[in-house]
């Protein structure tokens, strides 16, 4: 199985969001996403607006950039 990666280091919002959510929604339950982003209000975005739908996200601090890794979960309405 092949990593699942968007590299979003050279965008910013809200272009990066854009990608982010369109790359989310493609996602199985139980899939996982890592995206890496440089700006931070970008980054910022992409994790309150993904919180809010039907992801997981864990963030790590790297050294120039962030590592976001989301994993889709069951939705309220398909449980």
């Amino acid at each position: 199985m092949t990593p699942n990666i968007l590299d979003l280091r050279q965008e910013r919002c809200p272009m990066a969001l854009l990608l982010a959510k369109r790359h989310s929604v493609k996602l199985e339950v139980g899939q996982s996403l890592s995206i890496y982003v440089s700006d931070n209000s970008s980054m910022k975005d992409i994790v309150t607006f993904l919180s809010k739908q039907a992801y997981v996200v864990m963030t790590e601090v790297c050294s120039n950039y962030h590592h976001l890794l989301i994993t889709k979960k069951e939705s309220q309405s398909d449980a």
